[in-house]
C-alpha cells in the first residue's frame, strides 16, 4: 500500500511538474514579446523624433527660401518659372496691384497663350506684336541658348498702381536634352522713365540752346564761302565752315599753309595764283599785321566768279604779335558779277543769235531743197502721165524726198527734246545678244543693198554677260547712227566691221566697247573736234545727196552721255573711220529675261497674215484708210475703231482669239492708246496677254518707244505708216509666239 501511495505522489507530481513548466515558459515569452515591443516603440519614437524634426527643418528650409525669394521679387510685380519646351509654367510671385492679377492664369497651363491673352487685355495695338514674338517661348529659347539673361522694354495699359513702363527679364536657370527652366520676371520702370525723361528735356533744352547759338552763328556765316580758325605760331588751321556744311566746326584741320595754297592752286584763277600765295604765307601774317587788325585781298576764281579774302586778327600774346587769326572768304563785287554776267549772256546771245542763223540756213536748205524735188516730180509726174516707167522713177524719187524729209523732222525733234532735258532715265533688263543680232540683220541689208560687205568681228569680240540693265533704245539708237554713217560715207566693195568687248567688271556692273570700223570717206584731225556739234559736216556738198542732216553724232553723243558713257572718233581722210564707244550696264540675271527664242536664225518668209483679223484704232481718218489698204492688200480682214475707248469695247465684245493683231494709234481723243492697251492687258481672257499690240505713232523717241512697251505693246511703228513695216512687225510678233511680260523687265 505503501508503495502504492508512494508511486501515486510521484505520479502526481510529474504530472503537476508537466503543468506547471508550460506556464513559466509562457510568462517569459510574454516578457520578451514585451520586451521587443518596447523597444520597437522606442525606435519609432526616436524616429519620428528625427523625422518630425527634419520636417521642422525642411519647413524652415523652405519658409526662408520663401522668403529670400519674397525679397528678390520684391521689385517684380510678377514672377514666374516656365519649361520653355512644353510651354508649362508655374507663378511664383505677383503683385496685387498688376494688370496679370485680374486674369485667371491658374487655369491656362501654357505661357504663349498667357502672354498672348495679356498683350491683347492690356497693351496698345502697336505694341503687340513686338511684345508677342519677345515672350514666345520659342524666342526666349533661342536667346537664352547663347545668353544666360535677356530683357526687353515695353509700355502697357495703367495697371491699378498706375504704372504703364515695364521691363521683362527672363533668366535660364536649368537646361538639358529634355527640359529647358527659365524664369520671366516682370517690373515696373515708370520711375526710371520719369528721370530718363527729365534727363531727356535738359539734353532737349540744352540742345536747343546750342541750336540757337549755332542758328546766329550760321546766319553771320552765311555771308562767307568759307572760315578758317588759324594758329599762327603752329601754322594749323581749324575749318569752321564752308557753303557745303552746316556753320560749326566740320572736324577738317591740319596744316594751314598747306590747306590755303591747296585752295589757291585748284580754285583760283591761274591768272591771279602768283599774287594770291604771297598773301596766303602764314609764316609773315604776324609781321604783316603787326599794326593791322586785318588785312584783305580780292582775286578771281576759276568759275568766274569774285572772292575777298580776309585775315582778322584774332588774338595777341603779351608783346603784341599775333598768334591766332581768323580767315574768312567770301563772294563779292555784284557790280563785276554783273558785268561779267553781262558779258557772258552778250556772248551767249551771240552764239544762240548765231546758231538761230545757222540753224534756219541749214534747214532752209535742208527743207526747200527736197521739197523743191518733189514739186519737180510731181509736175513731172504730170508731163508723164502716161509713161509708167517713169511715173514709177518719179514716185520713188518723191518717196526719197519725203523720207528724207520724215528723218530731218525726227532728227531736229529728238535733238530738242535731249537738249530740253525731258527725259526719263528708264532701266530696263534686256539681252544684249537680242539687241545686236536685231540690229546685224538690219544693217547687213542695208550694207549689201549698196555693195558693201557687213562683217561682225568673233575673234576679237568677246564678252561673258548677256542679261543687262539699261536703255536698249538708247543703245539701238546709238549704234544704228553710226552704222548709218558708216554705209553713207562709204563705197562701194568696202568692208564695215563692227565687233564689241566686256572690258572690266566693277561693282555688279560690266563695261562694254562697241567697234565700228569703216573703210569709207574718213574725217580730218580739224572736223574730229567739231564731228559732235549740231550740223556738222566733212563736205557741205553731202547735202545736196540727202545724205544726213548733221545731227545724227550730235544726238548719238547727247545719248552716251545721259548712259555715262564715251564716244571717240579714229579717222583718216581716204583710209576710214573707227567709232569705239564705252558703256556701263549694270549685270541682270538671265533667267529674268523673258522667253527669248532660241533659235536665233528665224526666217519670217515662214509666216502669213492671210485671213489674220485685225483691228486697226486711228481718229484720223486718212492714216485710218492707209492702214486699212495696206493690211487689206495683205489678204487681211480689218475692223476699225476711232479711239481707244471703242477699241477695247470692241475688243472686249468679240470671241475668243478672234482678232490676230491690233495696230493701236497712241494719241486719241476720249482714250489714248497706251491705256487702252493696258485695259485691253488687263482683261480676263486668255487671249488679252495673247494678242500682238503695234502701236502706230508720229512720236519715235526713245521715251516713245519704252512707253508703248511699258503699256503692253509688242512693237512701235513711226508714222508715216510703211506697208513693209506693219507687216514685218506683225510677222516678228507671230515669231516670237510668246505672251507679254509687262513688268518683269524693269
Amino acid at each position: 500500500m505503501e508503495k502504492a501511495g508512494r508511486k501515486q505522489r510521484e505520479d502526481f507530481a510529474m504530472t503537476e511538474t508537466k503543468y506547471i513548466f508550460p506556464k513559466q515558459m509562457q510568462s517569459v515569452a510574454a516578457l520578451v514579446f514585451i520586451a521587443v515591443l518596447i523597444v520597437l516603440l522606442l525606435i519609432l519614437t526616436v524616429m519620428v523624433h528625427m523625422r518630425n524634426r527634419k520636417l521642422k527643418s525642411t519647413l524652415e528650409e523652405q519658409i526662408a527660401e520663401r522668403r529670400l525669394l519674397d525679397k528678390i521679387c520684391a521689385d517684380f510685380t510678377a514672377v514666374y518659372y516656365v519649361e520653355l519646351n512644353t510651354g508649362f509654367f508655374e507663378i511664383l510671385h505677383m503683385n496685387d496691384g498688376t494688370n496679370a492679377k485680374k486674369m485667371n492664369l491658374k487655369q491656362c497651363d501654357n505661357f504663349n497663350y498667357a502672354a498672348d491673352q495679356y498683350a491683347v487685355q492690356y497693351l496698345y495695338e502697336k505694341e503687340r506684336k513686338e511684345f508677342k514674338d519677345w515672350i514666345s517661348t520659342r524666342y526666349l529659347k533661342e536667346q537664352l541658348s547663347r545668353r544666360e539673361r535677356i530683357t526687353y522694354h515695353y509700355r502697357s495699359k495703367p495697371n491699378p498702381n498706375q504704372h504703364e513702363f515695364f521691363e521683362a527679364q527672363a533668366i535660364k536657370i536649368y537646361q538639358d536634352e529634355k527640359h529647358f527652366f527659365a524664369l520671366v520676371g516682370f517690373r515696373h520702370i515708370d520711375d526710371i522713365m520719369e528721370k530718363e525723361t527729365t534727363i531727356q528735356n535738359q539734353l532737349r533744352q540744352a540742345l536747343d540752346e546750342t541750336r540757337l547759338s549755332n542758328e546766329i552763328i550760321s546766319a553771320i556765316a552765311k555771308s562767307y564761302c568759307s572760315i578758317y580758325r588759324i594758329d599762327v605760331q603752329k601754322d594749323f588751321f581749324e575749318e569752321v565752315s564752308n557753303d557745303s556744311e552746316i556753320h560749326k566746326l566740320t572736324g577738317n584741320r591740319g596744316c594751314a599753309l598747306e590747306k590755303l595754297y591747296q585752295l589757291c592752286d585748284t580754285m583760283v584763277a591761274p591768272e591771279y595764283r602768283p599774287l594770291i600765295r604771297p598773301f596766303l604765307d602764314v609764316s609773315t601774317l604776324s609781321a604783316r599785321l603787326k599794326t593791322e587788325e586785318c588785312i584783305s585781298t580780292e582775286y578771281r576764281m576759276c568759275d568766274g566768279s569774285w572772292h575777298r579774302m580776309l585775315f582778322t586778327v584774332k588774338k595777341r600774346d603779351e608783346s603784341g604779335n599775333v598768334t591766332h587769326v581768323l580767315c574768312t572768304v567770301r563772294s563779292i563785287s555784284d557790280s563785276k558779277r554783273r558785268e561779267e554776267n553781262l558779258n557772258f549772256a552778250a556772248e551767249a546771245a551771240k552764239r544762240e543769235a548765231e546758231m538761230k542763223t545757222r540753224f534756219l540756213a541749214t534747214m532752209s536748205h535742208d527743207i526747200r531743197t527736197p521739197l523743191n524735188g518733189i514739186i519737180g516730180m510731181v509736175n513731172m509726174g504730170n508731163q508723164y502721165a502716161d509713161d509708167p516707167q517713169m511715173q514709177q522713177k518719179i514716185r520713188e524719187k518723191a518717196m526719197e524726198s519725203l523720207k528724207y524729209l520724215v528723218s530731218l523732222v525726227n532728227d531736229v525733234l529728238d535733238m530738242n527734246k535731249l537738249q530740253s532735258g525731258d527725259l526719263k532715265d528708264y532701266q530696263l533688263l534686256f539681252d544684249l545678244t537680242t539687241v545686236l543680232r536685231e540690229l546685224n540683220q538690219i544693217y547687213d541689208e542695208r550694207a549689201a543693198k549698196k555693195g558693201i560687205q557687213y562683217e561682225i568681228d568673233w575673234k576679237n569680240g568677246t564678252y561673258s554677260h548677256i542679261a543687262l540693265v539699261g536703255n536698249p533704245v538708247y543703245l539701238g539708237r546709238i549704234l544704228s547712227n553710226i552704222l548709218d554713217n558708216a554705209i553713207k560715207f562709204s563705197q562701194v566693195g568696202s568692208v564695215i566691221t563692227v565687233w564689241v568687248k566686256e572690258e572690266a567688271l566693277d561693282d555688279g556692273r560690266a563695261f562694254f566697247t562697241f567697234y565700228c570700223k569703216d573703210q569709207g570717206v574718213g574725217m580730218s584731225e580739224d572736223f574730229i573736234a567739231h564731228a559732235f556739234d549740231m550740223f556738222s559736216q566733212e563736205s557741205q556738198t553731202s547735202r545736196s545727196r540727202y545724205e544726213g542732216t548733221g545731227l545724227g553724232l550730235a544726238i548719238t553723243k547727247q545719248l552716251v552721255d545721259r548712259m555715262d558713257g564715251r564716244i571717240e572718233l579714229k579717222s583718216k581722210i581716204g583710209v576710214g573711220t573707227t567709232v569705239v564707244v564705252k558703256i556701263p550696264f549694270k549685270i541682270g540675271v538671265q533667267d529674268k529675261i523673258s522667253n527669248s527664242p532660241e533659235n536665233n536664225s528665224v526666217s519670217l518668209e515662214d509666216y502669213s497674215v492671210e485671213g489674220m483679223r485685225a483691228l486697226v484704232v486711228e481718229d484720223n481718218e486718212l492714216n485710218m484708210e492707209i492702214a486699212r489698204c495696206i493690211l487689206e492688200d495683205s489678204g487681211m480682214e480689218v475692223t476699225c475703231a476711232a479711239d481707244g475707248q471703242e477699241a477695247v469695247e470692241i475688243f472686249g465684245k468679240s470671241a475668243l482669239d478672234y482678232f490676230g493683231v491690233i495696230y493701236m494709234d497712241v494719241m486719241m481723243p476720249r482714250m489714248n492708246g497706251l491705256d487702252a492697251a493696258r485695259i485691253i492687258r488687263e482683261m480676263k481672257r486668255r487671249d488679252a496677254m495673247r494678242v500682238p499690240i503695234i502701236a502706230m505713232s508720229a512720236n519715235a523717241f526713245a521715251e516713245d518707244i519704252i512707253n508703248s512697251r511699258l503699256a503692253g505693246m509688242n512693237a512701235h511703228l513711226a508714222k508715216p505708216l510703211d506697208a513693209e513695216k506693219m507687216i514685218v512687225a506683225l510677222k516678228q510678233c507671230m515669231a516670237d509666239n510668246r505672251d507679254i511680260k509687262l513688268h518683269e523687265d524693269l
